[in-house]
């Protein structure tokens, strides 16, 4: 497993995400669900349209079909994470209407990540600024490490610099709501579908606790 720690450089530059001017809020697993699956329609029918796209002869941008330009990988990861979501989601609504939803949200196979049950502590955070991002985070029991499991945004937007943008200040805007003491952790199914790199987005990589390592290949990544 790979994953990704994040800690701001300082409190004033989180808490300058977390503003009116740009929109986060915690929102109710279905209505993630609802959202991610309309998002799903967009992405196939975005990916037949022209866009903005890194240019790597020239190191500028250029104008490129995203299936057959430089972003064909990640974009091919992004469907898959689009369906993962959308899964993920729906599941934590149904467990949530039952009698025992800690226990049915644990049993949930897709948040069985590296040998832990991660659906009991999780919930959803969404950026309603343009464009609107959605990310799944695991909150620790002790709310001293937060893991984000899976974040999205929306596939009409086609400006590469605009998504990282909006990713950048997703994972800020969690740290800025997480407490001093807690780290926010990027998993690594998250992070190979974000199209900023660890430079764009504040990532450093890090050892994992042996401790609490999973696998001798564990590695992590801090903010």
């Amino acid at each position: 497993m790979i994953s990704l720690l994040l800690a701001a450089t300082s409190m004033s530059d989180v808490t300058a995400f977390a503003s009116p001017a740009t929109p986060f809020t915690e929102i109710v697993p279905l209505k993630a669900s609802m959202l991610t699956k309309s998002w799903q329609g967009l992405l196939l029918d975005v990916d037949q349209k022209v866009g903005i796209v890194p240019d790597e002869l020239t190191g500028g941008t250029g104008v490129g079909v995203k299936r057959f330009g430089p972003e064909l990988a990640r974009r091919t990861l992004c469907k898959r994470q689009f369906e993962r979501c959308y899964e993920a989601t729906f599941a934590i609504a149904t467990a949530d209407k039952t009698d025992d939803a800690t226990a049915k949200r644990g049993a949930i196979p897709l948040l069985l990540i590296d040998g832990k049950a991660r659906g009991p502590g999780c919930k959803t955070f969404a950026s309603i600024s343009s464009p609107a991002t959605i990310a799944l985070v695991e909150q620790g029991s002790d709310d001293d490490e937060w893991s984000v499991l899976m974040l999205i945004v929306n596939p009409t937007e086609r400006n590469i610099d605009a998504i990282v943008a909006a990713e950048r200040t997703m994972l800020q805007q969690l740290c800025a709501l997480a407490t001093s003491s807690c780290v926010v952790r990027v998993l690594d199914k998250a992070q190979e579908t974000m199209a900023g790199d660890a430079e764009a987005l504040g990532l450093t990589p890090m050892p994992v606790d042996v401790e609490h390592a999973d696998d001798s290949d564990s590695t992590a990544t801090v903010w």
